[in-house]
């Protein structure tokens, strides 16, 4: 078994409960619901470069590919389309059609897009392909002596596309803007894993620049919304990234505070993320059912935080189980045999 960075184990445990956290309808009006929405995902991506290795073969990568994000996307998707169909059923009160039983069908197989001809069959998967696509883009750059010229152009080059997005709303679903907002910090992961940056530890240093990383990073949020509000596009962009950048670091740093302790839980849960992410959308799916039909609940039910947080570890705890059991078939924890 390869050594593993515990500060990495704890970053992505962390993580990976946010994005539960932050699948449960909760007010937008609460700001940092909205917060944890726009930047915890960014953590992920950085990992992903940080992890990536600069060697091996075409088909050596692929094959890791292949097992470690392919099969658990078609895997995970593939879990998802019963439900789907139940969940279709219970709503309408008979089966889909035809075109309306391939839509979510099409959706997975466009990375979990959405337009008038497909709908996500499992949303949060998208990242999935869109690392797979960031690992493709440097594969092919470091077969020329300019990859991290051509890697530095194609972020500015994302973070224009982005922003002409939000002005102009020309392709506003998942798998595309996710790709364009999010290679900037794959990119930067990449640059610190190859130069081996980030290893050492300091309590004091790791504190205080955490503490420094996420103020910086809430308020540059505060002032992204508040360009969003007053239409000023430009600098809603342009905080867009600082404040995702400010998040990142504060919760790694905050991450190797923690690098001495290590704890079973928390590694089963990093090795497990693809689990959790694959599957946590059906339970939230039928907890909120259950609720809104105990108590009478009309509309679509909105938790607060501190309702939002138990249901959160009990989501995590009832898919932690599938983790030890996915330690048997690689496709589950999505490794390579």
């Amino acid at each position: 078994m390869k050594e593993r960075i515990n500060w990495i184990d704890w970053a992505k445990a962390l993580a990976v409960c946010c994005v539960v956290f932050c699948h449960l309808p909760q007010s937008q009006d609460w700001f940092y619901y909205r917060y944890l929405q726009a930047d915890i995902i960014t953590i992920f991506f950085f990992i992903s470069g940080y992890l990536k290795k600069d060697h091996g073969s075409d088909k050596a990568n692929w094959q890791k590919y292949w097992h470690c994000l392919i099969l658990p996307y078609l895997f995970y998707n593939a879990i998802a389309y019963p439900y789907w169909l139940v969940k279709f059923y219970m709503v309408s009160g008979g089966m889909p059609d035809l075109f309306q039983a391939m839509r979510p069908i099409f959706g997975a197989l466009l990375f979990e897009h959405e337009n008038a001809f497909c709908e996500p069959l499992n949303g949060p998967l998208w990242y999935i392909p869109a690392i797979l696509l960031m690992h493709i883009i440097i594969d092919l750059c470091r077969k020329t002596r300019y990859l991290h010229q051509i890697m530095i152009s194609l972020c500015v080059l994302s973070i224009i596309l982005y922003a002409a997005n939000k002005y102009y709303y020309f392709a506003p679903n998942l798998t595309p803007m996710g790709i364009l907002r999010r290679l900037p910090y794959y990119y930067i992961g990449y640059v610190f894993g190859q130069r081996q940056l980030f290893r050492n530890s300091n309590i004091h240093r790791d504190l205080i620049s955490s503490i420094a990383c996420l103020c910086l990073s809430i308020l540059f949020f505060h002032w992204h919304l508040q360009a969003f509000r007053a239409g000023e596009y430009i600098l809603h962009i342009a905080l867009f990234y600082p404040s995702n950048i400010g998040l990142l670091f504060g919760v790694l740093y905050g991450c190797k505070l923690l690098n001495n302790c290590k704890s079973k839980v928390i590694i089963k849960l990093s090795i497990g993320t693809l689990v959790i992410i694959g599957l946590h959308i059906v339970p939230i799916s039928i907890i909120n059912f259950a609720f809104e039909h105990i108590y009478h609940i009309n509309y679509t039910i909105c938790y607060h935080w501190y309702e939002a947080l138990p249901i959160t570890i009990i989501i995590v705890s009832i898919l932690y189980p599938l983790i030890l059991l996915g330690e048997k078939y690689t496709i589950i924890l999505g490794k390579k045999p």
